[in-house]
């Protein structure tokens, strides 16, 4: 890389410690000049050492990390300085004045993806598992950054390779005929193939369970303690609850976590009949909510029931059960939003009826939309090569085989062109 950039590698904004990262070849240079000591820094030692910013000085932490034992297999330097916005972006100013340049999202991770340090999928569990808000979501996005995956499709390349390498030997001899042995033996490895790869495809329904979370929409009439039931249920006070119907007239959402996953509250405007223009929009709002849910809570009390209709999954819930029970077998569950009866049943509900039951938190599952339509792409070319194997040429099994490979690198970058390296890098933090 030509360039030696820098940015903050911590959160903007007031904070006992500011990181300013740099990397490239001028970087131990910018280092010695920032804290004016021509010392040779020893690589992975932390030096406590003045840092001059124009007219300002703080005493900061200094690290320099040679090549290519770094993040980014290049020279770098960390500068670790007292928190504060203002303070770092000095530092920044001041490595820029000294001949670095603004480093662009995720162009730290992409420089160590190009060097070698990691693969486009470890990378992507680096940013999943910053956004990580469940145990789940992190253990899964940890793994993907220990290269657990990228340690299968390697293995899946390993074993197109070898077949590959076989195929292409006999290409050569035109006149050579596959014997009834030869041709069930490539039939049952690419079969084999499938297997894996459908299995991993048909558990990343899971997958994206433990990565989105689950979406409840809480829907029915007006005051039957919609509202109620999101704060009780999240231990919040994010929607707002009085005794006056149609106090919410937008969605209001909060969250809670349950056995790892994340389940979003979406509280929504009464539904029924209204010459209100706001309230109107609201109710609209409600029922688009419903459309975009992966279950609903149809919510009624003793006055009123609710009968809104949806075909997606769902839960029949009396609330205000510490008023009164109806004789109603048409009810899931009876709760109380006030003293918290079988909230925690609802919640177990809500968790049998969307999620399967044997997600394991040791198993490893595919969450990135990204690798599963890459794995899919791959599993349908090799579809092909194994339905078409004793009736076409070899040369096009190769080519379907070909393609199950490259698919199979597009998830760890092996074969992904600088278009689909850009994009994914973009979505990276500055600084990372």
């Amino acid at each position: 890389m030509e360039n030696t950039i820098v940015a903050l590698a911590t959160p903007p904004g007031n904070s006992g410690v500011a990181v300013v990262r740099i990397s490239g070849e001028k970087a131990k240079e910018i280092l010695q000049k920032i804290t004016r000591l021509n010392i040779e820094f020893t690589p992975r030692h932390m030096y406590l050492k003045n840092v001059y910013a124009g007219d300002i000085v703080d005493k900061c932490l200094v690290v320099f990390f040679a090549s290519p034992m770094s993040y980014t297999g290049e020279d770098v330097v960390e500068i670790q300085s007292h928190g504060g916005y203002f303070l770092s972006q000095k530092i920044i100013e001041e490595c820029i004045r000294l001949g670095a340049v603004l480093a662009t999202p995720g162009e730290f991770s992409k420089r160590a993806f190009i060097n070698g340090k990691l693969s486009i999928d470890q990378a992507e569990g680096i940013m999943d598992l910053i956004n990580a808000e469940s145990d789940m979501q992190a253990k899964m996005s940890s793994s993907l950054m220990q290269g657990k995956l990228f340690d299968m499709i390697k293995t899946y390349q390993s074993e197109l390779t070898d077949l590959l390498a076989e195929i292409e030997a006999k290409l050569d001899y035109p006149e050579y005929e596959y014997s009834e042995k030869e041709s069930s033996d490539v039939i049952n490895r690419i079969s084999s193939l499938i297997v894996k790869l459908s299995e991993l495809i048909s558990d990343s329904k899971s997958g994206i369970i433990i990565k989105n979370g689950v979406n409840v929409a809480i829907v029915g009439a007006p005051n039957v303690g919609k509202s109620s039931i999101l704060n009780a249920m999240t231990k919040s006070n994010k929607a707002i609850v009085t005794d006056i119907a149609g106090t919410t007239r937008d969605v209001v959402d909060a969250e809670y976590e349950y056995n790892g996953i994340i389940f979003r509250l979406y509280d929504t405007a009464g539904i029924h009949e209204s010459s209100d223009i706001v309230e109107k929009i609201g109710i609209d709002r409600a029922k688009k909510t419903l459309e975009d849910s992966d279950i609903v809570l149809l919510v009624s009390d003793k006055d009123n029931i609710c009968e809104i209709k949806t075909n997606k999954p769902s839960i029949s819930v009396f609330n205000k059960s510490d008023i009164s029970i109806e004789n109603n077998k048409n009810f899931d569950i009876f709760i109380s939003a006030k003293t918290g009866e079988n909230l925690e049943k609802l919640k177990e509900l809500i968790f049998s009826k969307t999620v399967k039951s044997d997600i394991r938190s040791d198993k490893f599952y595919l969450t990135n939309t990204r690798h599963i339509e890459c794995i899919k792409h791959a599993c349908e070319a090799l579809d092909r090569a194994k339905n078409m194997f004793n009736v076409t040429t070899m040369d096009i099994i190769s080519y379907e085989l070909k393609q199950a490979w490259s698919k199979l690198g597009e998830v760890s970058g092996i074969t992904s062109d600088e278009a689909i390296i850009d994009q994914i890098f973009s979505k990276f933090c500055l600084g990372k």
